[in-house]
C-alpha cells in the first residue's frame, strides 16, 4: 500500500479518484492544453502504480510480458511517456503537439479535434483518441482484476 499520496493509497484509489476524474475533466475541456497534459501525466503514471515499475525501462519487453494482446498500445504509452517527461523537463522531443479549430469530445470522432499529437513515425492522432485508447485499456485491466 502506498502511503505518501494523501488518501490515494492503492491503484484502485488512483484509478477512481484521479485517472477517471482527470480524464472526464479533459473530455469536458478538450481544447485545454492544461487538461490534456494533466490527463496524459495521470494516465501515464498509472502504469507505475499498477506494475511497480516505470514504462520506459525495457518498455516493449516488459509491456508485452504483461499485456501481450495490447502490443499496439506500446506506441501510445511511449508517446505518453515523452509528453509527460517533456512537460516535466521542459523538453519537446519526439512527439509534436498541434492545435487547430475543432469540436468538443461530445461530437462524433469524424469531427476534427482541437488538440493533436504527431508520433515519431509521422502519424497523427487527436488527444481525445490517444487518451481514450489508454483509459479504455485501464478500464479493461480493472475489469480483469489487474488492480
Amino acid at each position: 500500500m502506498h502511503t505518501s499520496s494523501f488518501a490515494i493509497k492503492t491503484a484502485d484509489n488512483y484509478f477512481n479518484e484521479m485517472l477517471i476524474l482527470q480524464y472526464d475533466d479533459f473530455l469536458n475541456h478538450n481544447a485545454s492544453s492544461r487538461h490534456a497534459l494533466l490527463a496524459t501525466i495521470v494516465v501515464y503514471h498509472f502504469y507505475e502504480w499498477v506494475n511497480g515499475t516505470e514504462f520506459g525501462k525495457d518498455k516493449e519487453k516488459n509491456f508485452m510480458s504483461k499485456y501481450p494482446e495490447d502490443e499496439s498500445l506500446i506506441a501510445e504509452f511511449d508517446a505518453a511517456r515523452l509528453i509527460t517527461n517533456g512537460t516535466k523537463h521542459f523538453s519537446n522531443k519526439s512527439v509534436t503537439k498541434r492545435t487547430q479549430s475543432g469540436f468538443s469530445s461530445g461530437f462524433d470522432e469524424g469531427f476534427a479535434r482541437p488538440l493533436n499529437i504527431q508520433y515519431p513515425d509521422g502519424s497523427e492522432c487527436s488527444v481525445d483518441k490517444f487518451l481514450k485508447n489508454i483509459v479504455d485499456f485501464w478500464k479493461r485491466q480493472k475489469e480483469l482484476g489487474a488492480f
